[in-house]
């Protein structure tokens, strides 16, 4: 199933007719993809993936301080869902889903609401009619989300820097931008700054907290209630007034409704 760039790989919601559920799996990864975008054109923080498409973090045995500034040798700020590895790499943006509640858009959830597409008809006289007909039924409703950012540096210089880069990044620089994508930042918060010890250093660590809104929508196919419409003519006298119809003069013809949107889809 895809939406809205998004993949889930079981086959529940295409069993279901979901074809757009913006809550948990699908708003994660948009963050994530979207501070990776960010932090890829920064030069200090620069944001290097590997050819798997996770941080490129290799061996830095003997490695130049400055590697990741102006070339692609190492990532200089780890940015995902949770650490990669066992060794901590630093700076590190981890993104976590922190809650998920239903809010309904209407009582009945939209399932009123008809997705309609225009049908060609052709007669056989070469007159064209469009006709509107329905194809779907549309179930929505919307999710109300949390996310947060959590931001780990080994300076109070850096974590600062970075906090405020993220927060210009969903609140104003990439927000219409993701309201496109189908994920509305409603808030952007920061916490209090702290810190907590580890292999004898100090690391810094603060979390943003964002509140967005999500929706899902589902379409249940309608199906052809007509296959076909027979048609009947009869002649005689029609100025009579009880009319009476000619023996051997009536003209049965059946017209079926697939074979005549083939014929009027290969024009």
């Amino acid at each position: 199933m895809v939406s809205s760039g998004g993949f889930f790989s079981s086959n529940l919601y295409s069993i279901h007719n979901i074809v757009q559920n913006t809550q948990i799996l699908y708003p994660k990864e948009l963050i994530i993809s979207t501070l990776r975008e960010y932090f890829a054109k920064d030069v200090k923080y620069h944001y290097v993936a590997d050819e798997w498409g996770f941080p490129k973090v290799p061996d830095h045995t003997d490695l130049n301080p400055n590697a990741g500034m102006y070339d692609d040798l190492t990532t200089r700020i780890y940015i995902g869902q949770e650490a990669k590895f066992d060794v901590r790499f630093y700076p590190a943006v981890l993104v976590k889903n922190t809650k998920t509640a239903y809010n309904p858009i209407s009582f009945n959830q939209e399932k009123e609401c008809l997705e309609y597409e225009l049908l060609l008809f052709d007669d056989g006289y070469g007159n064209h009619t469009y006709i509107k007909s329905p194809v779907n039924f549309i179930i929505a409703g919307r999710w109300d989300l949390g996310f947060e950012i959590e931001v780990l540096t080994e300076g109070p210089q850096d974590r600062s820097t970075i906090v405020e880069a993220i927060c210009m990044l969903f609140q104003i620089i990439m927000r219409d931008h993701l309201i496109d994508c189908g994920l509305f930042i409603k808030n952007v918060s920061v916490g209090s700054e702290s810190f907590e010890l580890y292999q004898n250093d100090n690391i810094y660590k603060q979390t943003i907290s964002l509140e967005c809104q999500g929706d899902f929508k589902r379409k249940i196919p309608i199906t052809n209630v007509i296959d076909s419409i027979s048609i009947c003519i009869e002649l005689g006298h029609y100025t009579n007034t009880t009319f009476e119809p000619a023996p051997n003069l009536q003209i049965n013809y059946d017209l079926d409704l697939t074979n005549t949107l083939l014929q009027s889809y290969s024009f």
